[in-house]
């Protein structure tokens, strides 16, 4: 009589085995990929806030200054990062990314400057702007602090397009400003004027035309000067771009733009001048464009009878009925 082995050798599912051990992998993977991931971008984040804090020491800062520059870099870079991708306020969330397309190349720049001048290409352009973001970095940094406290009190329209194109516009607005100013102050400095007086033109200037800007819709006046400012401007802009880069030079365009950058502060007082005299109408015009209140038609007064209605005093001429069917008395 066959007897059973007391210790049989368990059988296995060759496939079925394969395929348990593939998914411990593949969820093994899923967990350690975001580990993996935040490492490598830990790495990479401190190795750039290094370089950059040896290319601020090399320019002379003092290691203070040299761990605040690298968190002036990659620090916002990772606050940018952080508020796009996990903020719930949509115009904060638009900002951020705007300073986000604007930080990720100065942080590029100042590591590829410190590369630079560590292989001895101190001469290359690459440097040169390096070295330049690197005296501007404190300032820079406070621009996307300031700015997303701003914008953290603005009403949430949850549309991130729309608010894409509102910061959009207005930092447009904002680089063009900034480049027709230092134009106006290049455009006189090329001419032989003290520094203080083409600051002086450029921000009257600048005043004037920020001034017809916001007030453009309120009268014909302001569009007009509007109009007439920004030609000054863009006459101003030609010209000290055609001086400063070395291309042919416009002669009427020249002549034009030194007779109308010499006249802008007369300009911008007598656009003052007339601006206030319009606002302020006499009293006769006043009177006449007043509007009226409208006429309301004639009430009945109540001490008066009307006389569709019947007064009080007057007998009833109408028949009474009695409730039996027959008349009443006569």
């Amino acid at each position: 009589m066959p007897t059973q082995n007391p210790n049989p050798t368990p059988s296995y599912d060759g496939p079925a085995a394969g395929r348990r051990i593939a998914r411990h992998l593949m969820h093994a993977a899923y967990i350690a990929a975001p580990v993996l991931a935040a490492i490598a971008a830990l790495l990479v984040a401190t190795n750039a806030g290094a370089t950059i804090a040896r290319l601020l020491a090399r320019l002379g800062a003092d290691p203070i200054g040299q761990a605040l520059g690298g968190a002036a870099t990659v620090g916002v870079l990772a606050l940018l990062l952080a508020v796009a991708l996990l903020g719930q306020h949509t115009p904060t969330r638009a900002l951020s990314l705007i300073y986000l397309v604007a930080w990720l190349p100065l942080t590029v720049a100042l590591s590829a400057a410190e590369a630079a001048l560590a292989s001895g290409l101190a001469t290359t352009a690459l440097a040169s702007i390096g070295q330049t973001l690197a005296t501007l970095l404190a300032g820079l940094a406070l621009l996307p602090c300031c700015t997303l406290a701003v914008a953290s009190r603005r009403a949430d329209s949850q549309d991130l397009r729309g608010e894409l194109g509102h910061y959009l516009g207005n930092t447009q607005k904002l680089v063009l400003l900034t480049a027709t100013a230092g134009a106006s102050v290049a455009f006189g400095l090329e001419r032989g004027m003290p520094a203080e007086v083409a600051a002086f033109v450029a921000v009257v200037l600048e005043t004037s035309f920020l001034l017809a800007l916001t007030r453009a819709r309120e009268h014909r006046l302001h569009a007009w000067a509007l109009a007439a400012f920004g030609s000054v401007l863009a006459l101003v802009s030609v010209e000290t771009l055609s001086v400063l880069s070395g291309l042919s030079r416009l002669p009427a365009l020249a002549a034009a733009g030194e007779t109308l950058y010499l006249l802008t502060p007369a300009a911008g007082l007598a656009y003052i001048v007339t601006a206030q005299l319009v606002q302020q109408q006499p009293a006769s015009t006043r009177a006449r464009t007043r509007p009226t209140q409208p006429t309301q038609p004639d009430q009945p007064d109540a001490d008066q009878p009307q006389a569709d209605q019947p007064q009080a005093d007057q007998p009833e001429t109408q028949p009474a009925y009695s409730l039996n069917g027959h008349g009443g008395p006569k």
